[in-house]
């Protein structure tokens, strides 16, 4: 017997329609979430704009306060410095582990991903460019057979793209990323997750430092010095058997 076809629910779609457009500051840092108007922009009833509004609040990329509604969260240094401290520890865990599970079916569908993001990223299409890196990074992480930590990344991945985002839009550092791209890629097809999380550090390190500036630049925010761990203090906190001196 066949199973019913998916089919993307209306809560499904709001949340897509109000995640693209917090990502892309169609909605801005700040701005208050009117149910009535975003049911009415979106030709829905309110419910599945609420349950939409209560999905992003669940990844903390929305505020609701009793009595106040439901905003957008503004933007912070300190914000940013958290998030990517959390995405360095669980990433890497996750590329750890999944160096010992690799297979050419995970390295397969993580080229693709990669082809497609390059594509999308001559042709200009950022949302096209920001799934395709998505399904990228967690073909790679679905890989370490470690689900409950791989929905642990999520909310912290969500909330990186709204500071990425701004710096995404400076190309002079996408051939960089691209590279780093391809070096996690190639150590976890050699299943070599010592290397695979040396890239993965420079990486995320690369993306926060670049975030960081455009946030600067964007909000007038002082750039204090962002404190992330480094590659030393990330293998310590994994069972790596080797020495870190």
């Amino acid at each position: 017997m066949l199973d019913r076809a998916q089919i993307d629910s209306a809560a499904d779609i709001a949340a897509r329609s109000l995640f693209d457009a917090i990502i892309e500051r169609r909605i801005p840092p700040g701005a208050p979430l009117r149910l009535k108007e975003l049911a009415e922009q979106l030709g829905t009833s309110m419910m599945p704009v609420r349950e939409a509004i209560r999905r992003l609040a669940a990844l903390d990329l929305v505020e609701i306060e009793p009595r106040k509604g439901a905003r957008v969260r503004e933007l912070s240094m300190a914000d940013l410095e958290d998030t990517y401290f959390a995405r360095l520890h669980l990433e890497n865990i996750a590329v750890w582990e999944a160096a010992k599970h690799f297979s050419s079916e995970h390295a397969a569908a993580a080229a693709a991903a990669l082809a497609e993001q390059e594509a999308a990223q001559v042709a200009g299409d950022r949302v096209a460019s920001r799934d395709a890196h998505e399904r990228f990074h967690f073909v790679i992480y679905d890989a370490s057979r470690k689900e409950w930590l791989v929905r642990g990344i999520l909310p912290a991945w969500r909330n990186a793209e709204r500071y990425r985002v701004e710096a995404m839009r400076h190309v002079e550092t996408q051939a960089q990323r691209n590279q780093e791209h391809t070096e996690i890629l190639s150590a976890l097809i050699r299943h070599d997750g010592l290397e695979a999380v040396r890239w993965m550090t420079n990486h995320l390190t690369t993306s926060v430092e670049v975030a960081a500036e455009a946030l600067a630049a964007e909000t007038g925010q002082v750039r204090a010095p962002i404190r992330v761990p480094k590659v030393a203090e990330v293998l310590s906190r994994l069972d790596v058997g080797v020495s870190l001196a």
